[in-house]
């Protein structure tokens, strides 16, 4: 089977809606996330996974101290944008950027292997620049198990 032959009609949102909306759209739908979209265009993802984070703890650099010096051990920039998506206030706030997505005629092997890699949720069926649909789990698991869908 091929993605187009996968994938289920793509829940989409605006970047400046806000989390409240995205919480209440994603509970309402059941669903794990949605694709991100500006003026008809993909411009990112946002998951489930994205909102619980907004929840954990904010990591701390480490810094070697040498002779009164603090070097940090990491680059700065993680820390910001992780404090950012923790504070975020709209879906541009903490959605994934650079959306991993498959052509409609991709094999669902592949979508399979990317998804557990890559550690992914949703994956977004784009033919050019237009989105056609998304993979998620729950369709995947349908497709792979025919006779047990409900």
């Amino acid at each position: 089977m091929q993605a187009h032959e996968i994938m289920v009609e793509a829940l989409t949102v605006i970047p400046t809606r806000s989390i409240r909306d995205l919480v209440e759209l994603l509970l309402r739908e059941r669903s794990d996330g949605a694709c991100v979209v500006e003026h008809g265009r993909l411009v990112g993802v946002v998951t489930t996974m994205d909102l619980v984070f907004q929840e954990k703890r904010v990591h701390l650099p480490s810094i070697l101290t040498l002779m009164d010096f603090a070097i940090p051990l990491e680059p700065p920039d993680r820390l910001r944008e992780e404090l950012d998506k923790i504070a975020g206030t709209t879906v541009a706030d903490i959605m994934s950027r650079h959306p991993i997505y498959v052509a409609p005629d991709t094999p669902m092997s592949e979508i399979a292997s990317r998804m557990v890699d890559e550690h992914l949720t949703i994956v977004p069926v784009v033919e050019g620049e237009r989105l056609l649909g998304m993979i998620t789990k729950q369709a995947l698991l349908r497709a792979a198990f025919p006779g047990l869908a409900g």
